[in-house]
């Protein structure tokens, strides 16, 4: 047995501190003098692509028409325009200035259809579910102007100044509403798709006798009287719209086609003039006259516009009819548009379209729209607004000085405003 008792322990824990410093001392000499430092980490800096300077980002692609900056561009038919997202930061324009700006809502009823009034400031409105008229201010103020009831009007034909209008029935009854007077007039349910002259003294409608021999274009007095027959319908009533000229000389318009790319416009006058017909760059054809009467301002599609709905431009009195004919590079509709004179009209242009969209307009129903500013005279577009909500414009109404902007949305009907100035 080992005998623990003859061992030397202090000499054994002397070799054991030793051996120990010599260790330490060791190590702390090879970290000073051998052991290599710890690499720092490299600072990474972005040395650029060639032609861009270190850190740069791609910038918008020149000629896409950026909405918000104040500028003007052109829209190229199958441009898709780029949709503004509005920051939480962000605060409306209170005046359209070429950004996302603020609307007033004037009416939360549905508003059916409207115009303005006399004063060609206020609106006067028809609201098909309560089936009364009012006159709403730019303020929001809203008055009744009659308490006759006229519930589920399918179509209102406004006299210029809205004192008058012809309302039509889903049963085919006709009314003429003296709005001013509080009175009514019955009109002849085959009478249908009425329009008044500029003046207001006269109508234009179709005739839809039960005798097909018997259907015309016609005229008269507001009241029905002083009938005058103008252009047999034939078996191609669907392709005559009446639409008088500002003029007073053009009652209607008749689309018969024409070739694989383009179709005609033909008018019917008073007294059986032969007005030379137009020829339109497309099909589809949807027209607005300008408000001298001079031009018309009418959408087509055509393969080159992916059918798409084509704003254009042309001449439609006197000598020049077919002249000048522009295109104005917005795809939209007329319906969409609004004349403040003969040389500028504000247009309501969908964010984007798909293919064939004027093949079937309802898929731009839920469609938020920009708003454009057309000068008629050298083709320039402006940029006005991004209403602050996504807004599908159903129609719109400047007033006559100017200063609002009045449109209805297709979603609710309510009636809301932009200010211009």
């Amino acid at each position: 047995m080992i005998n623990f008792q003859n061992f030397n322990w202090k000499k054994i824990i002397m070799v054991i501190i030793f051996v120990l410093f010599v260790v330490v001392v060791g190590y702390l000499m090879y970290a000073l003098f051998f052991k290599s430092p710890t690499p720092t980490p490299e600072q990474k800096t972005n040395t650029g692509e060639i032609g861009q300077l270190p850190g740069g980002t791609i910038g918008t692609p020149p000629g896409t028409v950026t909405p918000g900056d104040g500028g003007t561009g052109t829209v190229t038919p199958t441009e898709k325009i780029t949709k503004i997202t509005a920051t939480t930061t962000s605060t409306p324009d209170i005046i359209a200035q070429g950004g996302i700006t603020k609307i007033t809502d004037l009416d939360f009823q549905k508003n059916s259809s409207f115009t303005l009034d006399s004063t060609g400031n206020n609106i006067v409105s028809y609201q098909k579910e309560t089936g009364l008229f009012y006159k709403i201010m730019p303020d929001g103020t809203k008055e009744q102007l009659s308490e006759r009831v006229y519930k589920d009007v399918e179509n209102v034909a406004w006299a210029p100044g809205a004192d008058k209008a012809i309302l039509e029935f889903p049963d085919g009854s006709n009314i003429l509403f003296d709005i001013k007077s509080d009175k009514q007039i019955s009109l002849p349910k085959d009478w249908t798709e009425f329009d008044f002259n500029k003046p207001g003294d006269k109508i234009g409608f179709k005739d839809m006798n039960p005798n097909p021999d018997l259907q015309w274009i016609a005229m008269s007095n507001p009241d029905g009287s002083g009938q005058k027959y103008l252009e047999p319908l034939g078996t191609k009533a669907k392709q005559f719209e009446i639409d008088w000229s500002p003029s007073g000389d053009k009652v209607a318009q008749y689309n018969p086609g024409s070739s694989a790319a383009t179709s005609r416009l033909l008018f019917v006058g008073l007294n059986g003039e032969n007005y030379r017909d137009i020829d339109m760059r497309g099909y589809g054809v949807e027209t607005k006259w300008t408000p001298d009467g001079s031009r018309i301002l009418y959408s087509a599609h055509a393969v080159s516009t992916d059918h798409k709905p084509l704003l254009h431009i042309v001449n439609a009195s006197g000598n020049t009819v077919g002249y000048d004919h522009q295109d104005i590079a917005l795809n939209t509709w007329p319906d969409k548009c609004t004349f403040a004179d003969a040389d500028t009209v504000y247009c309501a242009v969908p964010k984007e379209l798909p293919y064939g969209a004027d093949l079937a307009p309802a898929v731009a129903d839920n469609t938020p729209d920009y708003i454009y500013k057309v000068n008629l005279k050298n083709g320039a577009k402006s940029f006005v607004a991004e209403p602050e909500y996504d807004y599908t414009i159903d129609s719109m109404q400047i007033s006559d000085d100017g200063s609002n902007l009045f449109f209805t949305d297709k979603q609710t009907g309510a009636l809301h405003s932009i200010k211009l100035k």
